[in-house]
């Protein structure tokens, strides 16, 4: 069989697939996309690549859906990254936003340094491993099952782990703000 007419085979057999899991897969996207618009690129990207999958017509149908699942899992995992790098900012808010106010000023570089001065204290109280658990969510944007396989942990110790933390921290700076005031 020539190239041409796999291509045309496979892109058939994926427009099936489309009919049949589009749906389905749309809302696992959803569970952690909730722009519409975002989960519907994923969307694209998960049938793009089983487009290009030359092993894909070689599955059976359930693996098929299994693999579907896998590639949109990987492509949200790809996009949460990508989010989290490179937050969006709306063309609205770019506008709305004088460029004065981007200027650094001797005081709100004080402040910013206090305010790092601050949770830098706040989190050496915090236990190693919490500390560790913080790193990973918020500095490396890693999600908690990712975090749960990198310490060789279940993700719901992470999660109640991660929740403990903040709930610490939050204790912390409410402490430290009623010392403030009262003092």
């Amino acid at each position: 069989m020539h190239q041409r007419q796999r291509q045309v085979l496979s892109g058939l057999h994926v427009e099936k697939l489309y009919n049949k899991h589009a749906p389905d897969i749309l809302r696992y996207i959803h569970r952690y996309i909730f722009s519409n618009e975002n989960a519907d690129d994923v969307l694209v990207e998960v049938f793009l690549a089983a487009i290009e999958s030359p092993n894909l017509l070689k599955l059976t149908m359930e693996e098929q859906f299994a693999w579907l699942q896998r590639v949109a899992r990987n492509k949200i995992v790809d996009h949460q990254r990508r989010v989290t790098r490179y937050p969006e900012v709306t063309l609205d808010e770019m506008l709305d936003s004088p460029f004065d106010a981007d200027l650094v000023t001797p005081e709100k570089e004080i402040v910013e340094r206090e305010e790092v001065e601050l949770l830098r204290s706040h989190l050496s109280v915090l236990p190693e491993l919490q500390q560790q658990v913080l790193q990973l969510r918020f500095g490396e944007g890693l999600r908690t099952k990712e975090i749960a396989s990198k310490l060789h942990k279940s993700d719901g110790a992470i999660r109640s782990l991660l929740l403990r933390s903040l709930n610490l921290l939050r204790d912390l700076y409410s402490t430290h703000d009623k010392e403030r005031i009262n003092g």
